[in-house]
């Protein structure tokens, strides 16, 4: 058995110039493709690739079935693969004698020629049998994904020959919305590859705050309270919650898939809130003692007009009603005097306090300069027209290595 270190290289083209049914397809194929080859299934991998050069007919897609069938022979030592291996490699080259990985084809025929004349093998075309039944394809690059088709748990990605006709597909993940969908299989055509991208499960926020409160995430306005949970999408977000004549309350909250998540917002009077309703007592206060001032003073008004009167029916007056009747009127107006400072200067100060009561406003806070803005990408973009190349580590029996994963 032999053992080594070599670089394995898993690439294929962005594809051109194909209509876009057969462009989506192969490329759908292909990811199923590099899922399985990922996952050491190297039979299910050249399948996909096998479809996938169907539809796209890039050069580059043949040294990729090379390297599935390469890595299939060296676990299970299978004379058929090795076949294969040679004969994709070989038609890559034919076809892109000075293309990337055309050294890295060149090598590996180099290793595995050998190994057909000692094995006594012919290299010959490579004709894969036709499967029995039509094949279904279904992946997710949702992380943590699991599949079960016809209610069946199946490995991830599926890849399997089934009876014609319809049946029910589930992919599910943790943190991410359940993907159901019955499909109907051809017996000669089969059915299209399923590459599906499961929706993010949103968390679910929960304010607990005075009714009339603002809720705003990420700068952006919620509501006013009571509101129900709030979905949101898990990461990093910055939560504030103002209502008029407090304190705005404010925190940063990371959310998880799926969480439901409480937040209690205390608000706190601010100190012109608290003046506002001191002015407001006291003005309250000042005016309720200027009517009772006044009311002492139309007392001491109506006594001596009694005196007046009195007199006027008497025909004369005493030097002491007389004195009486100048005390009373003195009092009046001392009385009098004194409920108009007392109700003005209740009222202005009452006037004060509503002023700082109604210009009071709530000032939201701004979400910090480095937090990250929602909803924008932070890795590559789906669809650039540019490959993406990422390492995965490969091992297989008689084989140990490292492995690049290319991406359409």
């Amino acid at each position: 058995m032999r053992h080594g270190v070599s670089a394995l290289l898993l690439v294929a083209s962005l594809l051109a110039s194909q209509p876009g049914w057969a462009a989506d397809e192969a490329r759908t194929y292909f990811e199923i493709g590099a899922k399985a080859y990922q996952a050491g299934r190297f039979v299910d991998a050249a399948q996909a690739f096998e479809e996938a050069y169907k539809r796209s007919n890039r050069p580059g897609l043949l040294f990729s079935l090379g390297q599935a069938h390469r890595m299939e022979h060296a676990a299970r030592n299978n004379p058929e693969r090795l076949r294969d291996a040679i004969h994709y490699y070989e038609e890559y080259l034919a076809k892109e004698p000075q293309g990337k990985r055309a050294a890295e084809a060149a090598d590996a025929l180099s290793r595995l020629r050998p190994l057909a004349s000692a094995a006594g093998e012919k290299v010959a075309p490579a004709t894969p049998a036709a499967p029995s039944k039509p094949r279904v394809m279904i992946s997710s690059p949702t992380p943590g994904v699991k599949v079960t088709f016809d209610g069946r748990a199946v490995s991830h990605p599926f890849i399997q020959e089934v009876q014609p006709g319809k049946h029910k597909v589930v992919l599910s993940a943790p943190g991410y919305e359940t993907y159901e969908r019955e499909i109907t299989v051809d017996a000669t055509s089969g059915t299209p590859p399923l590459d599906i991208p499961l929706e993010e499960r949103p968390a679910l926020l929960v304010i607990q705050a005075p009714d009339g409160a603002e809720v705003a995430i990420d700068g952006r306005l919620q509501g006013v309270t009571p509101l129900p949970p709030l979905p949101v999408p898990s990461g990093k977000h910055f939560v504030s919650v103002t209502l008029n004549g407090k304190r705005p309350f404010s925190e940063r909250v990371t959310l998880k898939r799926g969480e439901k998540r409480t937040l209690s917002a205390s608000l706190e009077s601010t100190g012109q809130r608290t003046a506002s309703w001191v002015l407001m007592g006291v003005g309250a206060g000042g005016i309720l003692a200027g009517g009772v001032l006044g009311f002492v003073a139309l007392n001491k008004q109506s006594e001596a007009e009694d005196i007046l009167n009195a007199t006027r029916e008497q025909g004369n007056q005493s030097p002491g009603s007389l004195s009486r009747y100048d005390d009373l009127r003195q009092s009046r107006d001392d009385f009098r005097m004194a409920a108009v400072i007392s109700a003005s200067v209740g009222a202005g100060l009452g006037t004060l306090g509503f002023m700082l009561y109604a210009f009071d406003p709530a000032k939201a806070p701004l979400p910090p300069a480095d937090d990250a803005v929602p909803g924008q990408p932070t890795g590559p973009t789906p669809g650039a027209p540019s490959m993406e190349i990422s390492a995965a580590p490969l091992w297989a029996p008689g084989f140990a290595g490292g492995g690049v994963l290319g991406r359409f």
